[in-house]
């Protein structure tokens, strides 16, 4: 999300290209050797103009290097992101990644090593480029305490933030503690207005002014050991949250009055031991536990003059993983791992919905899905010269998932997941890098069960035959590093995807009795496997420091994507996008550093996004354009920071359009178009921070 300063992109790409050395500075011979072994390391000293204050800081300023914080998904292996911490990857999944690295200290940072292509030694994470944080092992203790706070300025509504960590090292020992209040917010609510017009007639039937809002806040405490046991390392992580969200919708007009507020609550606990031994010289063992659990609840509430609908939701969930991996080492070139992975998920679910405190029929409302998957893998790492490496392996995950409660199901998957990727560097400024890879997706057991939207009055069934879909990605990327610290990558992917996750038709039954036996059949929609369908991707980042044309310590930054899917719709056979992808994502960047004021300062533009979703008996779009954002960030020195941001200081709209028909789409004619308006508002930010020790 940021642009700045009113340069076009195909302008500075023209500049690019037509003068390659502009600006290009001699390295350390030290530092081009590296590069052609495919790593390349920057120290705090590289980016000491611009004064960071965490190793998350660090990374998000490293030229062509785009950060990945990980998936939500079950197991440990798929959900990596794309940063290490000292060569391993943190015992963590309810913590996120950018969460870790922003509270390692910039004093804390050694160096951090950008892998590209793959490294004997190195666990990848499935990823074609990672960065590996590399702390100190001096003795240190340090606290940091923040404070800050969100104003939304037309409504003076204020959400309060702040945090402590302390980070201790003594030898080879090092602990950490953290407790903060976080904010969660929806930035899409405001003030608008609501139509409903007639298609037949062209007539407005509806017309309703709208205030939203949204907002929540999220408590945390985390604790964390690292140190020597047994000839090896043994670090230890847990976790412990609560937190709040409130979403509420106001539609007002002199002949109607309707109001829905939803709220949800969450706590959640985490705990992961990780433990890594050498073997001798060329074998090391490393073997990890997590476990984590959450329970939540969710209550939704529809007042429409005077009828008054609820649905609510109670769950509870937990995942424990066992992995083990063995690797070999077999030169410095070469390497080889081996291992396997256990992991038992499971979510227990019970929703109802009420009518004026009537109990309404839904299928599937008491749903308990749990899963045991094993998966064993090997893979390889051979670098067959300084200018190319090959990395690959194969993984076979099986898997039984067992439903019982309102229906008693068990079914079980097999499915190989191969993965081949060369890099190729002709030069330290120039990489090729290939993959080939089949990919298994990732089930969400919420889809088990029924909801309700009641601002829409859509109902999505719970689906018991789901399967997750199978993706073979194909990918080639291109990066190229010229002046001083400016870098491009441009990538191409291609996916041929079998069992398309999307909103699908069928016929579940519905116990009106309250026997527990079916009663009737109903036609509802909700997530099912389409058929198969096909996505093309083209994404480029770019990094250009722009000191060559007068503005030392400048820096763009672009990271843009396009994507294009194709499936079948299942209800009228057209070829369409999937449901929910967007399109494109665009994020221009400006920032400056100004050592001499102790200051930095940057603003940028995001292009918004657009997205639609097929349901049954209508089309739903959702349209966001132009967010604008800007800050300003003042060091006078190393332990104190003052940071203040405007976002979104011209206002954008955010529409969302239901088309409507009068029976399902496939045989019946759209009777009425819905729009909706909010105008969103302007919001301020300050955050302050002190460094003690």
């Amino acid at each position: 999300m940021r642009i700045y300063y009113s340069f076009s992109l195909a302008s500075i790409l023209t500049l690019v290209l037509a003068a390659p050395a502009f600006g290009q500075e001699a390295q350390p011979a030290a530092q081009t050797a590296t590069q052609q072994e495919g790593v390349i390391p920057y120290t705090p000293a590289d980016f000491a103009a611009s004064r960071p204050n965490t190793a998350l800081d660090m990374i998000n300023r490293i030229p062509g290097f785009s950060f990945k914080s990980g998936d939500e998904v079950r197991g440990f292996a798929g959900a990596a992101g794309n940063v290490l911490i000292d060569g391993q990857r943190p015992t963590v999944k309810t913590d996120s990644l950018d969460s870790v690295l922003s509270r390692i200290q910039i004093s804390q940072v050694e160096r951090i090593d950008v892998i590209r292509g793959g490294a004997p030694g190195i666990d990848m994470q499935g990823q074609t480029v990672v960065a590996n944080v590399i702390v100190k092992t001096s003795d240190t203790f340090q606290q940091v305490i923040s404070a800050g706070g969100l104003l939304y300025a037309k409504t003076g509504d204020t959400i309060p933030t702040y945090g402590y960590t302390a980070t201790r090292r003594i030898g080879e020992h090092q602990f950490d503690f953290n407790f903060s209040r976080g904010l969660s917010l929806d930035d899409s609510v405001g003030f608008g207005w609501r139509t409903r017009t007639d298609v037949a007639t062209g007539a407005v039937t509806r017309f309703e002014n709208a205030d939203t809002e949204g907002d929540g806040y999220v408590y945390t405490v985390r604790g964390g050991y690292k140190g020597p046991l047994f000839d090896g390392t043994l670090s230890v992580n847990g976790l412990a949250s609560t937190d709040t969200f409130k979403n509420e919708s106001h539609f007002i007009s002199p002949t109607s009055d309707e109001r829905f507020i939803d709220r949800n609550a969450n706590d959640r606990t985490e705990i992961g031991v990780n433990y890594k031994r050498p073997l001798g010289d060329i074998l090391e063992l490393e073997v990890l536990g997590l476990n984590k659990w959450a329970q939540g609840s969710g209550d939704s509430l529809g007042i429409v003059v005077s009828d008054t609908q609820t649905f609510k939701v109670k769950a509870e969930a937990g995942e424990s993983i066992g992995r083990s991996v063995l690797r070999y080492k077999a030169s410095p070139e070469l390497s080889f791992e081996g291992g396997g992975e256990v992991a038992f998920n499971y979510r227990d679910q019970s929703v109802a919905l009420f009518d004026n405190g009537t109990p309404v029929p839904l299928p599937l409302t008491d749903v308990r899905v749990e899963e045991l998957r094993g998966e064993g893998f090997v893979q390889g790492t051979w670098r067959l010269s300084p200018e190319l490496s090959l990395e690959g392996g194969v993984r076979v995950e099986r898997s039984t998932i067992k439903q019982s409660g309102d229906l008693a199901r068990e079914r079980s998957f097999t499915y190989p997941k191969p993965r081949l990727a060369a890099t190729w560097s002709p030069t330290k400024d120039d990489q090729l890098r290939l993959r080939i890879e089949r990919e298994v997706g990732q089930l969400n057991f919420r889809d088990f069960s029924s909801s309700v939207n009641l601002s829409s009055n859509v109902v999505s069934g719970g689906n018991s035959d789901l399967r997750p879909d199978k993706t073979w990605i194909y990918e080639t990327a291109y990066e190229k590093r010229f002046w001083d610290g400016a870098a491009v990558v441009l990538t191409y992917r291609h996916d041929e995807i079998s069992d398309v996750v999307d909103l699908f038709p069928f016929l579940v039954g519905v116990d009106t009795d309250a026997d527990g036996r079916p009663d009737v059949q109903r036609l509802i929609a909700g997530p099912g496997n389409i058929g198969s369908g096909k996505n093309d991707v083209i994404s480029l980042d770019l990094t250009l420091p722009l000191a060559g044309i007068g503005i030392k310590g400048g820096e763009f930054k672009a990271e843009t994507t396009w994507q294009n899917s194709e499936v079948t719709d299942p209800l009228t056979g057209d070829k369409r996008r999937i449901s929910g992808q967007r399109p494109n994502t665009i994020n221009l960047n400006f920032r400056h550093d100004l050592p001499d004021l102790n200051l930095t300062y940057g603003f940028g533009w995001f292009a918004g996004f657009s997205e639609t979703a097929y349901y049954l008996e209508e089309v739903q779009s959702l349209r966001l354009r132009d967010f604008l954002f800007s800050f300003i960030e003042w060091k006078p020195d190393p332990t104190f920071s003052l940071r203040a941001e405007l976002n979104n200081f011209d206002p954008y709209s955010f529409n969302i359009e239901r088309q409507i028909f009068d029976n399902s789409r496939d045989v019946g004619s759209l009777s009425e178009i819905e729009t909706e308006r909010r105008n969103s508002q302007v919001m301020g930010q300050i955050r302050a921070r002190w460094t003690l020790g």
